[in-house]
This record gives C-alpha cells, sequence and structure tokens, in this order.
C-alpha cells in the first residue's frame, strides 16, 4: 500500500509538473497572439488566419516566484492593409518577429518591398505565460536566438588543437604574474595574431574581411547574418570594432575588405575633417550601398524627470566610445543644443550595453547610441525598465543635418518600444556598406546580388526584408565602387 501511494503521489506530481507547463488553451493563445500585433500596428493590420499550438515547456520562473511556461505555436497570417517592411519611415518587421515570440528565421513571407493585402506570411512563434492563481497570463518574452558554429578545416584540427591546448596552459600556469594580467597579455597577443590571419586570407581571395562594430552590436548582427548567407560560399572572417570611425581606418589601412559606416562618418572621411583631419581625407573607401537608417537614441530614466536635452547639463552621460559613429553624431548633436564637452559629466567610455545596464542601474543619466531602431538591447529591457527615448529640439536637428554631411533628420515611429505612443523626433545617419577601392568587382557584384537580387529578402529572414534596392543610394557620402555603380544603373536605381 506504501508503494502504491509513492506511486500516486508521483503520477500526481507528473500531472501537476505537466499541467504547470501546459499554459493556456488553442484558443486564449490566439488571442494573445493577435493582441500583440494589435498593439504594436495600433489596428488589425496583420490578421491570423490559423494557429495551431504546438506544444510547451516549462521556462524561467518570475522575479517574484511565480511558475512560468513557454507555448509554441504554427500560425499563418494575412495583412489586411498594405505593409512596406523596406519603408525607413515605418515600423521595423523585426518588431512583428518580436510580438510573435519568432526568430529572424521564424517568420516566412515577408519580402522588401510593398506587401499587398491578403498577402500571406507564416510564424514559427512562442509566448511565455506566467500562473497567476488558476489562470495565465501572457508575460514579455525576448526570441531566442539561433546559435552560430564556426567550422574548422578537418586537415588543421589537430594542429589547432595543439596550439589552444597551449595558450590554454599559458593562461591557467601559476607565475609571478595574476590571472587576470595573464589573460589581459595573452587576448591582446591573440586579437592582433587574429587580425593578420584575416588579413592574409582576405589577400589570398579566400575569405574576406568585415569590420563590425562591438560584439552584439546592430553591425554584428547585421555582419553574422551576412555571414550565414556566405556560409554555402566561401564565408567571411568578421573584425569586430568600436564602430564606424575605426571600420573606416581598416579599410583605408587594408586590413579589411568591407566594413560597415555611419554616413556622416563616411563623409567626414573623405574629406578628411573633423576626426580625420590629423589624416586627411580618405582615398580609399567606396560605397556599395546604402543598407538601413540609424536614428539617434538618447536614453534617460523616466524617474529622473529629464524630458528634453537640455534638461542633462551637469548630468552623467555616455555619448559612445572613441572610434565610433555614434560618439561623433552625439557630439555634434549634444553641441547644436548647447552642451559641449564641460557643460556635462562625460562617463567612462563603454560599448553600448554595458552603458545602457549602467543607466538602468542608476550610473547613468543619459546614454546616446546612433543604431537601427528598434534598438535591441533596448527593446529587450521591456515595459517595465523605466527607460525612454527623449525627441530633439527640432532647430538642434536642422542645425546638425546642416552642419554634418550625411546625416538627416529622422523618426522613430510610434509603438517602436512600449510605451512610446507617439512618433519621436530625432537626428540620424544610414549604415553603408564600404569596400576598399581594389575590393574585385566580381567581389562587389556577387554581395549586391545577394544583398538585393530577387527572392533574397524573401529568403534571408526579417532583417533582410529592410533591405531595399530602391533606398540603396539613400545618404550615400562616398564615391561608389565601379561594381556598384555599374550594378545599380543597370537596374535602374537613381
Amino acid at each position: 500500500m506504501a508503494s502504491l501511494r509513492v506511486l500516486w503521489l508521483l503520477l500526481a506530481s507528473v500531472l501537476f509538473a505537466t499541467g504547470c507547463a501546459r499554459g493556456p488553451e488553442t484558443a486564449v493563445l490566439r488571442a494573445d497572439v493577435q493582441a500583440r500585433l494589435d498593439a504594436l500596428f495600433g489596428r488589425p493590420v496583420l490578421v491570423i488566419e490559423d494557429l495551431r499550438r504546438q506544444g510547451s515547456a516549462p521556462y524561467a520562473g518570475a522575479s517574484d516566484g511565480a511558475g512560468q511556461a513557454i507555448v509554441y505555436f504554427n500560425a499563418r497570417l494575412r495583412f489586411a492593409e498594405p505593409y512596406d517592411p523596406s519603408d525607413w519611415q515605418g515600423l521595423n518587421p523585426q518588431l512583428i518577429a518580436k510580438a510573435l515570440g519568432a526568430t529572424d528565421q521564424g517568420v516566412v513571407g515577408l519580402r522588401s518591398g510593398r506587401m499587398a493585402p491578403g498577402s500571406e506570411l507564416r510564424a514559427h512563434g512562442s509566448l511565455v505565460y506566467r500562473r497567476e492563481g488558476q489562470s495565465w497570463q501572457a508575460a514579455e518574452f525576448d526570441a531566442p536566438v539561433a546559435p552560430s558554429v564556426a567550422s574548422v578545416p578537418a586537415q588543421a584540427r589537430s594542429r589547432a588543437d595543439e596550439l589552444i591546448q597551449r595558450l590554454a596552459q599559458l593562461v591557467d600556469t601559476s607565475p609571478a604574474l595574476d590571472r587576470q594580467r595573464r589573460q589581459q597579455i595573452v587576448t591582446e597577443e591573440l586579437d592582433r595574431a587574429l587580425q593578420n590571419i584575416q588579413l592574409r586570407l582576405d589577400r589570398t581571395g579566400e575569405r574576406p574581411v568585415v569590420a563590425a562594430g562591438p560584439a552584439g552590436g546592430e553591425y554584428a548582427r547585421f555582419v553574422k547574418s551576412l555571414t550565414a548567407r556566405l556560409e554555402a560560399d566561401r564565408g567571411i572572417d568578421v573584425a569586430y570594432t568600436e564602430g564606424s570611425i575605426a571600420n573606416a581606418f581598416m579599410i583605408e589601412r587594408g586590413r579589411a575588405r568591407f566594413g560597415l559606416v555611419q554616413s556622416d562618418v563616411a563623409a567626414a572621411a573623405v574629406t578628411g575633417e573633423g576626426v580625420f583631419a590629423m589624416v586627411g581625407p580618405m582615398g580609399n573607401l567606396r560605397a556599395v550601398a546604402s543598407l538601413f537608417p540609424e536614428p539617434l537614441h538618447v536614453v534617460v530614466r523616466s524617474d529622473t524627470g529629464i524630458d528634453d536635452i537640455a534638461g542633462l547639463a551637469g548630468k552623467r552621460i555616455a555619448p559612445g566610445m572613441t572610434g565610433s559613429g555614434t560618439r561623433f553624431t552625439a557630439l555634434a548633436t549634444l553641441a547644436a543644443h548647447g552642451l559641449v564637452p564641460g557643460t556635462f559629466v562625460e562617463a567612462e567610455a563603454t560599448g553600448p550595453g554595458e552603458a545602457l545596464a549602467a543607466l538602468a542601474d542608476g550610473q547613468l543619466d543619459a546614454l546616446l547610441v546612433v543604431t537601427s531602431a528598434p534598438w535591441q538591447e533596448l527593446l529587450q529591457r521591456g515595459p517595465e525598465s523605466g527607460l525612454k527615448v527623449l525627441a530633439l529640439d527640432p532647430a538642434a536637428i536642422a542645425r546638425v543635418a546642416a552642419e554634418q554631411h550625411g546625416a538627416v533628420p529622422m523618426e522613430i515611429p510610434a509603438r517602436t518600444y512600449p510605451n512610446q505612443g507617439e512618433a519621436i523626433a530625432t537626428v540620424g545617419a544610414t549604415a553603408l556598406l564600404v569596400a576598399g577601392r581594389d575590393t574585385p568587382v566580381p567581389v562587389v557584384t556577387g554581395v549586391l546580388e545577394m544583398l538585393f537580387g530577387a527572392g533574397a529578402s524573401a529568403a534571408h529572414g526579417v532583417s533582410a526584408a529592410r533591405l531595399s534596392r530602391e533606398q540603396a543610394l539613400v545618404g550615400i557620402t562616398l564615391p561608389l565602387h565601379d561594381a556598384a555603380a555599374r550594378y545599380f544603373e543597370t537596374n535602374h536605381v537613381q
């Protein structure tokens, strides 16, 4: 009897756990997904035609200890109104994936250009629910990120493993230096070696080097996506950098074949102005295409009472890392509002992700970052973060646009971020794909075909739908690469 009682208890616990993990029924799930989509667009623009539950699993417990479950689904959706994911003034299609709890590749059917009413999407999505008494309530959820796997040629594996083991021994041994200092030395030397390896491979024509921004930033995400698309071909090597200024120097000096550079930074580089005055005009830089808009975000905590840029006087501000395009644009924008160095306290230079964490913890009063909207790190903070983006003064926007070649007035569309009911006026730049002047024509043409060729956006996920051949020359502030000029002329893009 005792054993039978134990068996019943075990069975009951399994059933309870299963029930807790299950979440709501299909009808509730469908209604919640539709509500998220309606909130995103402000009305029923993307309508669920069919939704089928695909199972559930326990999810990490909430901060207050409440149980949570993640529920997976497949859905077929239809546009009730026109939508253009490549419209730079409209909602970024990444927000659709966010609302559906899907990865970049989890939404199928989006393509660059106007989606007519009746156009269909298919989604493999998920929603997280928290248990509240006997009911389930939808919770915020960050879409999963597909892992990337780097391949190592079989013939090189044994020697590479040997070298890695020797490097590990250098870090793990215990000489007079402390472990942190040893790791710093090894890291610095490895970084130099990696740059040299990448450059040599690039020169052989095997694997071109692309200069991205900081790891985890928007440039790095785009280049990672580019890497995935080239995987079936020869691939690329990614050089993580401080940002646009560093990328321009790498291309100019032949240390990278391609790189992403803000349009206003590129304008200063080619004329030898501003931060480039000491080195003079850079003659090796050539534009391949304009990729996407990058509005300036000025982020503050809602509880500080700071409602405009003037309120940043005397405050602790992170205007971006040295070598970044963010810092280039941020300092010009602050100056246009009357805030020059000395009128605010500049925080120690860190990446945008670290600055955002410091802001949320109360160690900063504001940060500035030039990035695609939505800025993923800010979006992931959710509606309870207490963070907001400030609008710029219209006169200052006009001043920056007039004085900073490549900077243009922009808006962050309404509902891009939680609790953002109106569009936010700001200034920004476009992200340019830049190549060295001597980059072979077939290489540049191949990249352009990959980005803008027939069916490219539909095949390469949500982010690619943002790319538009028709807008590929918007914000160009460099001479076009010969291959790009020929490509756009052939395709009648002006």
